[in-house]
C-alpha cells in the first residue's frame, strides 16, 4: 500500500525491473547470487559456483514454497460460502449447475458474482484447493499418488501431473521428495 504502482510477482524467485534486481525469501539471495554471476559471467561460472556453494543451480520459481493460506485473501461472505461448499465436496465431480443451485443462482450469475468477488472462477478456486491438499498429502502420507487423486477429485493422473507442475513448478513426484515430513530438497 506504501509503493502502489509497485508489482509484486509471487511466482518469481528474482526480478528484474529498470536496473534493480530483487529477491524473495532469505534463502533466495543463492538464487539471486547465481543469477548476478551467470549474468556478468556465464552459465559455466554459475554452474560451477552453485557446486561449489552447494546451492541449487536451477531454481527459477518460488512457487512451490508458497504457502497458499498465509496469503491475504480479501473475500465476502458468499465467497467464502461457495470455496467452503466446493472444499466440502472437493472428491466429487466439479458441477457448476449443482453448485449454482445450492446457491440459488444461475450459473451465470454464480459466475460473475464469484468471479467479482476472488478474481477467478469457482473451477480455478477448486483446483488450487485440490492442489493445496494433494501437497499436504504429499507431504504427510505414504498414500500412492491414485489414491491421493481419489481423495481430491482427480481421474486422470497425467491431467493432475501437468495441472500440478504448471501451478506449483515441479511435479508432484518432486514436490513430495523435496518436502517429505521436512524434507530439504
Amino acid at each position: 500500500s506504501r509503493y502502489p504502482g509497485a508489482m509484486v510477482r509471487t511466482d518469481s524467485l528474482i526480478v528484474q525491473d529498470d536496473g534493480v534486481t530483487t529477491t524473495a525469501a532469505f534463502t533466495a539471495a543463492l538464487d539471486l547470487a547465481t543469477a548476478l554471476v551467470r549474468e556478468h559471467l556465464g552459465d559455466n561460472i554459475a554452474r560451477t559456483t552453485a557446486r561449489i556453494t552447494l546451492a541449487p543451480e536451477n531454481r527459477t520459481s518460488q512457487s512451490p514454497y508458497i504457502v497458499d493460506s498465509m496469503l491475504p485473501v480479501n473475500h465476502t461472505q458468499f465467497a467464502d460460502d461457495v470455496g467452503s461448499w466446493l472444499v466440502e465436496r472437493m472428491a466429487e465431480p466439479y458441477d457448476l449447475d449443482l453448485l449454482s443451485d445450492a446457491f440459488h443462482l444461475s450459473t451465470r450469475t454464480m459466475l460473475r458474482k464469484f468471479k467479482d468477488e476472488t478474481g477467478e472462477s469457482p473451477r480455478s478456486y477448486l483446483q488450487r484447493a485440490r492442489i493445496r491438499k494433494a501437497k499436504r498429502l504429499l507431504e504427510s502420507t505414504d498414500w500412492s499418488l491414485g489414491k491421493i487423486l481419489g481423495h481430491i477429485g482427480y481421474q486422470d493422473p497425467g491431467t493432475f501431473r501437468r495441472l500440478f507442475t504448471d501451478r506449483v513448478g515441479i511435479s508432484p513426484a518432486d514436490y513430495r521428495k523435496r518436502f517429505r515430513n521436512g524434507g530439504t530438497g
